[in-house]
């Protein structure tokens, strides 16, 4: 009995000094936060087979987490290597060039090049030729952290999320966890060089997007599910606000269809950090945890979600099986849903019903 009392205390003991440890090497200061009301996947929100019919289009890589539709018909994506394909619905590609990073955000542009924004190297432009200039890797003499998405407006401004000041891609994780809301809305004019940040304090921005007439621009807060929009014209110039709240998941990338539809991808419910939202010290021990052991309790999760030009839900889709997971974008082209995963080795297309 006596070894038996003994062998247990020390693998207490050992299991005291590994949480130790952990707490100790974290990275994180973690901070107290209120999460926003969360209704829960109920209503228009309420769990549907809508995705399970897309068509799964396998890419020559890991992790097309954007994707571009161009005007010829063809898809634009980058790859976790640093590739940029471009890729035709036969399943058909070409390498248009490597940035040598993590491009998470892209699109092409009238004159064949394409904006990326590259998670390790900042705001790039990917000329037809092949060859790279970098556009803007750091503000005010600190470096651009974690480009992530972008949109263009007519008259050449970029419109860009750095979603942390803190950790670039690598420790995406730590900046969830820490929510030390360092993220922030930039623009960088094309013509003039001239960059700016518009909206800060955004808890990992994310997806961006000009609404109709450019009017305003919309950012994604991943981790409140929450969207946020800054006008661009008219009286309210200036002005930001909450423009879409209360979804029940995490908010990657946005996109506008050009008439009436927002479409908003979810990788993952919000429930599980939420939970943690006031517990700060536990926060602290996980960020200090191998990264494998974070990253296994991510869940198998598909949902992209509609939505009208009020910010009012129209339709939310899912799939139980996650076929696709962790869905990061969406983008309506010729009738189609075309979608992007941060983790996956393939690519989305969903018809949509005709009218």
């Amino acid at each position: 009995m006596s070894t038996m009392i003994k062998g247990f205390s020390a693998i207490v003991g050992l299991i005291a000094i590994l949480i130790l440890v952990a707490f100790v090497r974290s990275p994180i200061n973690p901070e107290v936060w209120e999460p926003p009301k969360n209704p829960g996947f109920t209503g228009g929100f309420a769990p549907n087979s809508d995705l399970a019919s897309m068509v799964l289009l396998p890419v020559p890589g890991h992790g097309p987490e954007d994707v571009s539709c161009t005007a010829d018909g063809s898809m634009i994506t980058g790859l976790e290597d640093g590739r940029i394909i471009r890729m035709t619905l036969d399943g058909s590609f070409e390498i248009l060039g490597d940035t040598g990073g993590r491009p998470v955000g892209l699109q092409a542009m009238p004159d064949g090049s394409v904006i990326i924004a590259d998670a390790l190297k900042g705001l790039l432009r990917l000329q037809p030729d092949g060859s790279l200039q970098v556009l803007a890797n750091e503000f005010e003499g600190r470096q651009i952290l974690f480009a992530d998405d972008l949109d263009i407006s007519s008259d050449g401004v970029v419109w860009f999320s750095d979603a942390s000041q803190r950790f670039s891609i690598d420790g995406f994780m730590l900046d969830l966890l820490e929510a030390s809301r360092t993220g922030r809305l930039m623009s960088y004019n094309l013509a003039t060089g001239e960059l700016k940040s518009h909206l800060e304090g955004l808890f990992f921005a994310n997806g961006v997007a000009l609404g109709p007439d450019e009017t305003y621009v919309l950012v994604n807060e991943t981790v409140t599910g929450r969207v946020h929009r800054l006008w661009l014209k008219g009286e309210r110039a200036g002005d930001s606000e909450i423009f879409i709240d209360q979804i029940p998941a995490m908010v990657d990338n946005i996109s506008f269809n050009g008439e009436d539809t927002l479409w908003v991808a979810s990788p993952n419910p919000r429930d599980a950090l939420d939970a943690f939202a006031d517990k700060p010290l536990l926060r602290r021990l996980v960020g200090g945890l191998p990264a494998w052991v974070s990253g296994s309790l991510e869940e198998h999760f598909s949902m992209v979600s509609a939505f009208d030009l009020e910010g009012h839900l129209i339709k939310s889709y899912g799939d139980a099986d996650a076929r696709l997971n962790q869905i990061t974008s969406v983008n309506e082209c010729d009738g189609k849903l075309i979608m992007g995963s941060l983790i996956s080795n393939s690519i989305g297309i969903l018809e949509l019903p005709h009218d």
